[in-house]
């Protein structure tokens, strides 16, 4: 396996060199159209303006599953193509109307809030079975049969209609991409940008900090606050990216708000800057810190140069391009940005054109449900038993965008890289009286390599593992 796959990305690459913008925009149209014809149907009832996440063309099922992962992805797609649409100087010849793209983002954060009113009172008694808005979701609300929109489909899953009732609550992989979906529309679309009399930006703004308050609100620990409080059965530890999650609540509130944090856990959120931590066995772990730490510039002044490394890990390049777009900050970027545009690039090159993301082996990588969720094992190759299964691309969509909003030059200047000059780096300190012929630093060796800073991050992660860093 490792054999094809590098054979596959070596056939790749010189086939991506020769795409051009236009040509990448015309993919991009198609598979919007795509996306709209065969994957949503956008409304405001229950099941609209979520995308499904596949079709099974072959046994004629249509599927909704960890939804609400594709629904930030979405909303983060729209707040880009808005975004670009709105600066045609920047970005000629984008494909789409402004309108047209604000009345869908409308709807998505429209399906957003409405997942967050209706999960207290889908739950039978003695749960309270109440509307609520307190920031505890669901994963969809597609009800039985809403498969008769979209022939040939003959039938459907959703979490919504799963016998395991609590398939349907919220988890925290499901958190931090709405989050990252929902920061997109803080940082892109203009205040007072009104549809239906609402504030887009404002309303994106509420929903991100009110889940945040939800998740926080007992002692990180994700529950159904319909059903007595109780942990809802997948995913309710979120206490190891505490740390993190409470700088995207500073983001949304514009540093109103910051959520409690237990001093003893900030070791674990440091330990997810490190491309060999051990939770990172598990790739979710890994697209769940980056997520987060995105959203809320989490590591700090380090945050693009940490994203940009752990990017390498599952060939991830998304997030580093979505912390420059929220954040625009030069620091890191200045730095990183070639890197993490060269790889971009190649990845919306190399789709061709016409091409169907699906579980298929392929020369192009988009052979996942969400490329940036999935490990780099089964980019190109497919997950196991995938084959006849198309997805929704919208992960393929938000790539591109990111890609030309984090660095607008390489819109109209092809591969150039338009990236800010870093600045000069500081003066050296001037040397003190005692550290004269090369004395000792107090200063811990790169990476932290000394014996107390790695016992601090093995007790850091024991102790994650107890407050939940990572799944669960």
């Amino acid at each position: 396996m490792r054999f094809s796959l590098a054979a596959l990305l070596l056939l790749a690459a010189p086939s991506a060199l020769a795409a051009t913008t236009a040509e990448n925009a015309a993919k991009y149209q198609s598979l919007r159209a795509r996306l709209d014809s065969e994957f949503i149907l956008v409304g405001d009832q229950a099941g609209m303006s979520q995308p499904a996440d596949e079709r099974k063309e072959t046994e004629g099922i249509i599927r909704w599953s960890d939804s609400t992962i594709g629904l930030g992805w979405y909303i983060g797609m729209l707040a880009t193509e808005h975004y670009m649409l709105a600066h045609p100087e920047l970005f000629p010849g984008m494909p789409g109307t402004l309108a047209t793209t604000a009345d869908e983002l409308y709807y998505a954060l429209r399906a957003m809030e409405r997942l967050d009113l209706v999960a207290d009172a889908a739950f039978p008694p003695p749960c309270t079975q109440e509307k609520k808005l307190n920031g505890f979701f669901l994963r969809d609300d597609v009800p039985d049969g809403f498969f008769t929109h979209f022939p040939p489909m003959t039938g459907m899953t959703s979490d919504f209609i799963d016998p395991a009732l609590t398939n349907k609550e919220m988890s925290q992989d499901q958190v931090y991409h709405v989050l990252l979906g929902l920061a997109l529309v803080k940082a892109l679309v203009p205040p007072q940008t009104y549809v239906k009399a609402t504030d887009l930006r404002l309303w994106a703004s509420e929903q991100g900090t009110r889940i945040i308050e939800h998740v926080s609100d007992h002692g990180w620990a994700i529950t159904n606050p319909a059903c007595d409080d109780r942990l809802v059965n997948r995913g309710p530890a979120a206490g190891g990216y505490s740390h993190g999650t409470r700088a995207a609540g500073g983001f949304f509130t514009d540093g109103e708000w910051l959520p409690e944090v237990e001093d003893a856990v900030a070791f674990a959120w440091e330990l997810c800057r490190d491309p060999n931590a051990p939770q990172y066995k598990d790739e979710d772990n890994l697209h769940m810190a980056m997520a987060i730490a995105a959203v809320g510039n989490g590591w700090g002044d380090t945050t693009a140069a940490d994203l940009a490394t752990l990017m390498d890990e599952q060939d991830w390049p998304a997030y580093p391009l979505a912390h420059r777009v929220i954040h625009r900050i030069d620091a890191g970027w200045c730095t990183t940005a070639t890197k993490v545009n060269a790889r971009a690039r190649v990845m919306i090159d190399e789709l061709p054109e016409g091409a169907d993301p699906t579980g298929a082996p392929a020369s192009h990588g988009f052979t996942v449900w969400n490329r940036f969720i999935r490990g780099k094992a089964q980019h190109y190759a497919g997950s196991p038993g995938s084959d006849g299964t198309r997805y929704n691309g919208v992960d393929y969509l938000l790539l591109h965008n990111l890609y030309a909003i984090a660095t607008p030059a390489t819109w109209t200047g092809g591969n150039g890289p338009g990236v800010p000059e870093c600045p000069p780096p500081p003066a050296p300190p001037s040397s003190s009286a005692g550290d004269e012929g090369g004395g000792c630093s107090s200063a811990p060796a790169a990476g932290g390599a000394s014996w107390g800073g790695a016992l601090l991050l093995l007790l850091a992660f024991r102790r994650a593992r107890k407050w939940g860093c990572g799944r669960s």
